[in-house]
Parts: C-alpha cells; structure tokens; sequence
C-alpha cells in the first residue's frame, strides 16, 4: 500500500483550500472596488482631504495586494502543515499560487490608478 495520500477532489482540504482561496480573493476583489470608488471622488473639483492625499491613496492602493499576499502566505504555511501530515496538500499550494497572481495582477493594473501615479 502507498504511503502517498489519497488525490480526491472530495477530499476535505481540498475543499477548505478552495473556500479560502475564493473567499480571500472575494475581500482582496471587494476592498479594490471600494479603494476605487474612495479614489475617484479625488479627481473631481471637490476634493476630500481624507482620502485624497498621497499617503492615503498610497494606503488604498496597496490595500488589496496585501489582502491577497496575506492570503497566499498563509495558503503556503497551510501547505507544509498539510504536507507535514501527510493529507492532500496540493490544493493548498494551487490557493496560494492562485492569490499570489490574483496579487501581482492587482498591484501592477490598479496601483498606479489609484495611488494617482498616472498622472
């Protein structure tokens, strides 16, 4: 008998793994689009000055990627526990790949838009 766990899809971290992948991505998605719409009332006539300086539209900006970078650090801590127990581990590093990238993508598209980089 193999001392390899089992690769079923029904397996119960398997599904926790996707749950929390879906459920970060779903906060890192929600807080951009609130950021989004904090930032845009900056571009108009009236400004509101708390949220519209530097530091604070630096702070929106970087507010998702670090929702999602927390997210796949803590996917790939979760990896090695499930590896460590010898359980499905492999969905836990697809989660963390999946919030690492969800990240990257993130950071380069909306940064400069809303941080007020752009110009």
């Amino acid at each position: 008998m193999s001392t390899e766990p089992r690769l079923r899809r029904d397996d119960p971290e398997v599904s926790a793994a996707v749950r929390f992948g879906v459920v970060t991505a779903a906060l890192g998605v929600l807080f951009l689009i609130v950021a989004a719409v904090l930032a845009r009332g900056c571009d108009g006539a009236v400004v509101d000055s708390a949220t519209c300086g530097r530091p604070q539209r630096i702070v929106l900006a970087l507010g998702a990627p670090v929702i999602l970078f927390g997210g796949g650090v803590r996917a790939f801590v979760r990896t090695y526990q499930t590896w460590k127990h010898r359980q499905t581990w492999w969905a836990w590093q697809g989660a963390g790949w999946f919030l690492m990238l969800l990240m990257i993508t993130v950071l380069t598209m909306s940064l400069p838009a809303l941080a007020g980089f752009g110009g």
